[in-house]
């Protein structure tokens, strides 16, 4: 067994800012990602919400600790070599953003239809 030391405290922030960046990363993309996959879940075209239904159903029943391999062994495997920290990344936006299009669908479609047409005053 190792005794936990003075070095090791650089190593735990180390890994606390990788963790915020990451975190970071992750709410900016997938709020902008999940802003268009709101978008097309909310269409009048049929394709496009078949498509965001698809996209949402299919990251949100996976682990994310699945979607963070593939990401990164699964583009290897392509010939895609990425950063194991961009893999996350993208892992962690991708995930992010089916939920954050899920929440803000269901915010849309619960404004009543009236409301929704009414004009905006300021004031």
């Amino acid at each position: 067994m190792r005794d936990f030391n003075i070095l090791d405290i650089g190593l735990l922030l180390q890994a606390a800012r990788w963790t915020v960046m990451l975190a970071l990363i992750a709410f900016v993309g997938g709020g902008l990602l999940g802003a268009v996959v709101t978008l097309m879940r909310i269409s009048r075209i049929a394709l496009l919400r078949a498509v965001a239904r698809g996209y949402i159903l299919l990251l949100q029943g996976t682990p994310l600790l699945m979607q963070i391999f593939l990401a990164y062994f699964g583009l290897g495997l392509l010939g895609i070599d990425l950063p194991p920290v961009v893999a996350a990344a993208m892992a962690f936006t991708a995930y992010a953003s089916a939920f954050f299009a899920e929440i803000w669908r269901g915010s849309i479609e619960s404004i009543p239809k009236p409301q929704g047409k009414a004009p905006l005053r300021w004031g």
